[in-house]
């Protein structure tokens, strides 16, 4: 296994998803990073939003982040080892107003991410931009 200042943004957000995922917590890939993983960091994202399925307790997630090393700073959790941080913003998983139906899901050598498809990627970008500025 890579270290995780080795591993690339899909690389790690999959080591993510994954350990979440076999502790209960399941999540999909929001956000810019999605942007960033099927641009090969064309457009960079620094931070990786996760929408929770079901809505976890706080507690729970720290607690299981934990146990590979991101600790809570504020809203945010950080690691020592990589400059990308995680972020869990509101569900549901939604562009808009419109429900994600069914994300998409690459395999990675770090696990299984699920994150949104690419043309969900593109319309959540012009979402935040027409609604945010972003």
């Amino acid at each position: 296994m890579k270290r995780m200042d080795e591993m690339s943004l899909g690389e790690l957000a999959a080591y993510i998803c994954t350990h979440l995922s076999k502790n209960d917590i399941h999540c999909v890939l929001s956000g810019g990073a999605c942007v960033s993983i099927y641009t090969d960091n064309r457009y960079e994202s620094l931070d990786l939003d996760f929408i929770e399925n079901m809505a976890s307790k706080r507690k729970k997630i720290v607690s299981v982040l934990s146990k590979i090393g991101f600790m809570e700073e504020n809203r945010y959790f950080i690691h020592p080892d990589t400059k990308y941080f995680i972020e869990f913003p509101a569900g549901p998983l939604a562009i808009g107003k419109e429900p994600v139906r069914e994300p998409n899901i690459i395999t990675f050598e770090t696990g299984e991410l699920r994150l949104l498809s690419p043309t969900d990627s593109v319309k959540d970008r012009l979402a935040a931009f027409y609604h945010w500025n972003d």
